[in-house]
């Protein structure tokens, strides 16, 4: 099997430091302390995948592609020389290259802005597969997670149509969330490929949720450190909680008062310092995926979470009926085993399902 692989190399900058994407701000999310993940994700994959000698990679000179390739036992032969500063155009030649050479599959490493630009050059002439790297990953076409995608490229035999999805940065960055369809892909046919977003949710529920969150608030004792992630169903706690909250970042509460609006890692682990009280993480899955951590969400990173006492994951039954199961994928394996098995979800003032985090 011949294998296209592209790694977008900033990919994934923007997460931690709370920029909610790199588009255009690669060299911002630098400043502000953003380190790449693309590769590391890249390489976690790669050596997920089983050796074959039948199989033989395509790829990129330098961290596009060549760089982790050379870490790995896997042929391959760079076909594209990229430069040393690369940009969506770089993927788009690259991708164009691979397309020439006959490959079977294109797998990628990246977020929801590297598979557009990949699907708006091969199209569906062959199979594509993202590794997820990207702050934003909506898109029904990126493994679970790194090690699952080597699982796929060693086993998959059947594809399927699914759609690419990417949402406009700028307005999310202005809490505005615009999904918008940037076209189709063959994707391989597995329980380890994501599925897409779903946005579906009762409004009277969220509300529900939100009263027992503040009731168990103000039930509680003092000195209590809330971070709350991003979300419609997190936003009416945050209304609740009569704070000029975010709906795509993640907001600090203590004991009621509003500490910091949209923070990064690197607030919120300014916030942890010299805090010896408790810490309560609260968070809602995306629909239908059930990623609680490590998807739009980065900034509460392994270390922060660590940190917590408690973490309590709300959603709709609107949400839950399309969301089968939950899942982890932090960046640190030891953590996401640890936070594996099952989970008390809060649906309702007194309702709970349990679910099993994957």
């Amino acid at each position: 099997m011949k294998i296209g692989f592209i790694i977008n190399p900033i990919a994934g900058m923007g997460g931690r430091v709370g920029l909610k994407g790199t588009d255009n701000l690669a060299e911002l999310a630098a400043r502000l302390g953003g380190e790449p993940v693309s590769l590391i994700r890249a390489e976690q994959a790669l050596h997920s995948i089983e050796e074959n000698d039948d199989m033989f990679f395509l790829t990129c000179s330098g961290k596009m592609g060549e760089n982790v390739l050379k870490k790995t036992r896997f042929k391959f032969e760079v076909i594209y020389e990229a430069p040393e500063k690369t940009s969506a155009e770089n993927t788009k030649k690259a991708a164009q290259k691979m397309l020439g050479s006959g490959c079977d599959l294109l797998l990628f490493s990246g977020g929801d802005g590297t598979a557009g630009d990949i699907i708006s050059v091969v199209d569906k002439k062959i199979p594509v597969l993202g590794i997820p790297a990207g702050v934003k990953i909506f898109s029904p076409v990126f493994c679970v997670t790194p090690k699952e995608c080597g699982r796929i490229v060693s086993t998959f035999t059947e594809t399927s149509v699914r759609e690419v999805l990417d949402i406009d940065e700028e307005a999310y960055r202005r809490n505005e969330l615009n999904i918008r369809i940037k076209g189709e892909a063959i994707v391989p046919v597995s329980n380890g490929v994501q599925s897409g977003k779903s946005t579906s949710g009762s409004v009277d529920a969220k509300k529900e949720i939100a009263e027992r969150i503040i009731d168990d608030l103000k039930a509680g004792g003092k000195d209590v450190l809330y971070m709350i992630g991003p979300g419609t169903t997190t936003m009416e706690v945050k209304k609740k909680l009569g704070i000029d909250g975010t709906l795509l970042g993640v907001d600090v509460v203590r004991n009621g008062e509003f500490i910091k609006k949209d923070a990064s890692e690197k607030d919120l682990l300014e916030a942890l310092q010299e805090f010896e009280g408790k810490v309560v993480i609260i968070i809602s899955p995306i629909g239908s995926q059930g990623f609680i951590f490590g998807r739009g969400n980065q900034q509460i990173s392994p270390v922060v979470i660590r940190r917590a006492d408690d973490i309590i994951v709300i959603a709709s039954p609107d949400k839950l009926e399309f969301t089968p199961a939950l899942h982890v994928d932090t960046g640190d394996p030891e953590l996401d085993n640890k936070l594996r098995g099952y989970v008390k979800v809060l649906s309702g003032y007194h309702d709970f399902k349990m679910m099993k985090v994957v």
